[in-house]
Formats: structure tokens, sequence, C-alpha cells
């Protein structure tokens, strides 16, 4: 079996705080798996698709969009009081800190950083985010980048380096970039941020045995009261890990439903009436 954090594995000092996390569950939950890297540009589909999963991050959209036969796990809480002790995130819209835009509504028109439409916070979350902004019958209300951002840190680079206006993050993993690289997010800042939504869950793959996943989300469920884990808990911002279920999710797939039902994008070619930044 394999154990990944890549989703949020998002600096050296976060990633090496999952390694010793994973390494310690898995011994205290009798099950040996290793820690595989799975780094970008590698698709983390491929990743979700591997029948050896163990304890791997899965976005939430995918999981309930494609009718995952995962095993759910635990889902993380972040330990900053904005996250009400629940296992939520948001999608944060950033701009560059020298940007003119002091409300998001001011950059429309310009080029949006996204993900893939298989990210829940990347694509998914604020396309109905924007949805609900745009006038009746507007397809969209920004403009692709030249070149795709698959990746949380290319969409924050694509936004520091001028080739996007705005981009779309995950405001966990800006969250744990503020606190290990903040000479990096001192580029840029939040202007709007979505409602909250399902943070995406641990989980293995459909073949893991019952007792070995029960024994895996019990002591995931417990890591807040373990005084050996108060320092990697505190490296990745957690406060806990939560138990969800499948339905949890399923508002990821309205979100998408209602967004293709108004039949609006998150980037395309803009009405010519439109203004540009």
């Amino acid at each position: 079996m394999i154990a990944n954090a890549r989703m949020y594995a998002v600096a050296a000092p976060v990633a090496q705080a999952w390694r010793a996390l994973f390494a310690y569950v898995g011994e205290r939950a009798g099950v040996a798996w290793t820690y595989v890297e799975h780094a970008a540009p590698a698709p983390v589909s491929a990743l979700w698709a591997r029948p050896d999963c163990g304890c791997v991050f899965m976005c939430g959209f995918p999981f309930v969009s494609a009718g995952s036969r995962h095993r759910l796990l635990a889902a993380p809480v972040p330990s900053l009081p904005r996250y009400g002790d629940r296992p939520e995130y948001f999608t944060e819209f950033i701009v560059r800190d020298d940007a003119a835009f002091a409300t998001l509504e001011l950059a429309f028109g310009g080029r949006l950083a996204c993900m893939l439409p298989e990210s829940n916070s990347g694509f998914n979350a604020p396309r109905h985010y924007l949805m609900a902004k745009a006038a009746a019958g507007a397809a969209t209300l920004f403009r692709p980048t030249a070149a795709p951002t698959p990746t949380p840190r290319q969409v924050i680079d694509a936004v520091i380096g001028g080739d996007a206006e705005v981009g779309v993050v995950d405001s966990y993993v800006l969250d744990l970039l503020r606190m290990h690289v903040p000479e990096l997010m001192a580029k840029v800042r939040s202007v709007a941020v979505t409602p909250a939504s399902p943070i995406p869950p641990l989980v293995a793959a459909p073949q893991a045995g019952d007792a070995a996943v029960a024994r895996v989300r019990a002591v995931l469920l417990g890591l807040h009261r373990d005084p050996a884990c108060a320092g990697w808990l505190a490296q990745l911002r957690l406060a806990r890990f939560a138990c969800v279920a499948a339905q949890d999710y399923d508002v990821l797939a309205r979100y998408a439903s209602e967004a293709d039902r108004a039949r609006f994008a998150l980037t395309g070619t803009l009405d010519a009436r439109q203004p540009r930044p």
C-alpha cells in the first residue's frame, strides 16, 4: 500500500511533516505502506487510480462526480479560526499585491489562472461562485491564460508573473504557504473568497480491507489527542481529522450541474462589450 499527500505537500517542511505523520499513522494502525511522491507534472488522477492507495488525499469533486468507490478515511480540519473547527475549505481569488484591483469585480474581463476541471477549489467552486455574479445570459467573466496552470503553484506563479490578472487557489494551500513560504505569499493578496466546501478527504483504494481501513481511520481521528503528533499538526496548521461521509460531497456535484445548466464557463471568449483590465 502507498501513502501520499501531494495535494497539500506544498513546501519542503510541509512535505516532510506529512511524510512523518503518515509513517506514524501506518505504524500505529499496523498497516505497511510506502510513502510515494507522485510529484507534478505527473497527473494527480493517475495517483487516485492506483489500486494500492492506503492513505491518499483525493479532491472531493472527482470523488463524487466520478462515482468513486474509494474508501473514506477522514478529512483534515484546518486550525485557523475561519474554518470553524470543521472539515471545510474555500477558494480564494488572488491578485498581485501591486494590482490596481480592490475588488474581484474590477478584474472581470481579465485573464484567470485556474486548474483542471477535475479540481473543486481550482475550477468547480469558483465557476459556481462567478456564475452567481454574472449578468443573465453571460457565458463567462474571464479570459483564459495562454498556457494551462494545472497546479496551485502554477496558478500563483501565473499571477505573480503577469500571465493572469486573477488566480483561484485552495485556501488551505495558501495558509500553508503563508506559514512556510511567506516571501512568496507577500507578492499576492486575496480579493474574494467562495463559500465553504467540504475539504478533500484522505481515502484508501476500493480494494482496501475493512479491518485496515477501520484501524487507519481510528488512528487519524485520535491524532489530536496524541502528544507525539503536536509538532506535525502545528506544522500542517491542522486542528484534527474528522469523520466524513460520501453524501457530504454531494454539494460539489450540485455546483457543477447548476453551472452546466446555466452554460456558464469559468473562462472563455468574452462578449465584445465586456470591459477588460
